[in-house]
């Protein structure tokens, strides 16, 4: 499917909502943007799928060409609430980093780290030498350089 518009926790009650802890519990998150991709009831590009995770492209296509998030099945809300699901997240997210190139693999935790959506995610971000895309903790530097 095509993503439309932006990525934001839903009001309401959605049936179905992925699991927080596939361990310990099977709470639901109701409203979660990214349960509802998992679930096939919102739309997404999906580009890569594995049994535990899947990837898909950013709404409006991210940052660079080639930006994709990873995102696990099972709702996580980010990377410390459960080290196995996160793990296993960045093992897929590595695999793509591997055929990107140069990139920015990035994850955040909390809304002070930028984080919008309360679903483990992480973006890989292929770069390029000139790209204009700064991180915060960078400097502005010259094309080629």
């Amino acid at each position: 499917m095509v993503s439309h518009g932006e990525f934001h926790e839903a009001t309401g009650d959605a049936p179905d909502a992925c699991p927080r802890n596939p361990r310990t519990s099977r709470a639901q998150r109701p409203g979660c943007p990214f349960c509802l991709i998992v679930r096939g009831q919102a739309p997404a590009t999906v580009l890569r799928e594995w049994p535990e995770t899947i990837a898909i492209r950013p709404r409006h296509g991210g940052v660079t060409d080639g930006h994709v998030l990873v995102i696990p099945r099972v709702h996580v809300a980010d990377v410390a609430e459960d080290p196995e699901v996160s793990a296993t997240t960045m093992l897929r997210a590595a695999e793509l980093a591997g055929e990107a190139g140069d990139c920015n693999v990035i994850t955040s935790r909390g809304p002070s780290a930028t984080q919008t959506v309360r679903h483990l995610h992480l973006h890989v971000v292929p770069r390029a030498d000139g790209d204009g895309l700064l991180l915060p903790w960078t400097a502005a530097r010259p094309a080629g350089r």
